[in-house]
């Protein structure tokens, strides 16, 4: 080839690649305009407006929840009948049971009873300044309602709304069957049916499945199980026997004779928090599930991170470890977690 022609040659592979260089790049922004039209035009930016609403919305849910939180933790600290409650009556905790069942992992214990449980570096300030803190000790009691219940008058069944007769508006579900339950014994054979349910006591397994919805710790489950149990059995066979086997806190107070309310609240361990719950159960009625939820969060028995629960009896069977039972047992051996800021 001559020089001429090899130059026109190149002339035309180099016209080529520019042409080819040029449709890439217009292909490239058409792709691009295409995005811009389908992403950012009118439509979209609404679309992300009302996203941006919705989490406002939320946000502000989520104080009011709060703030509800606060107003029913503020009421276990008063002696009058009715406080006034958050503006927001629609409110739900259950975003607040989710969290708080995430944070399980990060709940560290202490063992002194006078001291608050940490959360991370920043424990709670005071027992005195944090009601819910505050109620774990025992409460001084200054007003009738809050008056225990005589020993000697352990037949005394306080004034529940369920109705056993019928099976309706029972709100521990036990006791739905009370053909199977009452023939149990009066104490559970081995702590192993609490934490793992059992075959051969319906009472024990019914109570481990209900504590089985909840996200908590075997120490917990153990202990409000065996409380529960107890108390249940009382229920069903008031004896000096059976009320005897109570722990002193759960024993019910003169406010629980003379208000109706469902028997799911005779089991919250301190007294004051229970008659409040008692005397504004119409406020969260309708919430008891998350209620209940956030209290399983919430509660803790005293006991050491880790720390065994049962151990071996001179039959090589294993049983409840002393120490442990005489945590749960005691009002001072159960703290409540106030990991809310």
């Amino acid at each position: 080839m001559s020089s001429a022609e090899k130059k026109r040659l190149r002339d035309r592979r180099s016209q080529q690649t520019l042409r080819d260089k040029k449709q890439r790049h217009a292909a490239e922004l058409e792709e691009k305009v295409a995005h811009c039209e389908q992403h950012h035009s009118d439509q979209g930016v609404q679309r992300l407006l009302q996203v941006i609403q919705g989490l406002r919305e939320q946000n502000e849910t989520l104080r009011c929840r709060q703030n509800s939180l606060k107003s029913l933790v503020s009421s276990w600290e008063t002696e009058q009948e009715e406080l006034p409650v958050a503006a927001d009556s629609n409110h739900d905790w259950s975003s607040l049971y989710k969290e708080m069942s995430n944070r399980e992992a990060q709940f560290s214990l202490q063992t002194d009873p006078n001291i608050s449980i940490l959360h991370g570096r920043q424990g709670i300030p005071s027992l005195l300044n944090d009601p819910l803190s505050a109620a774990a000790t025992p409460p001084q009691i200054h007003s009738p309602s809050l008056e225990p219940v005589s020993s000697a008058s352990w037949s005394q069944i306080p004034s529940h709304s369920d109705d056993l007769a019928t099976g309706t508006e029972i709100s521990c579900p036990w006791f739905a069957y009370l053909d199977q339950i009452t023939p149990c014994p009066d104490s559970p054979s081995s702590p192993l049916d609490m934490l793992y349910g059992t075959k051969t006591n319906p009472l024990a397994d019914m109570i481990h499945s209900a504590l089985q919805r909840r996200p908590i710790r075997d120490p917990e489950r153990l202990g409000f199980g065996w409380v529960i149990y107890h108390y249940s059995r009382w229920i069903l066979r008031p004896t000096p026997e059976t009320f005897a086997r109570l722990p002193e806190f759960l024993r019910p107070v003169q406010g629980q004779m003379t208000i109706r309310h469902p028997m799911i609240l005779d089991i919250v361990p301190w007294p004051r928090m229970r008659l409040n719950l008692i005397r504004r159960w119409h406020l969260y009625a309708d919430e008891r599930d998350d209620l209940f939820g956030m209290f399983a969060c919430c509660v803790r028995i005293r006991w050491p991170w880790g720390e065994r629960i049962l151990e071996r009896d001179e039959r090589n069977e294993l049983c409840i470890k002393k120490e442990f039972y005489d945590t749960f047992m005691r009002l001072g051996g159960w703290g409540a977690y106030t990991g809310v800021h």
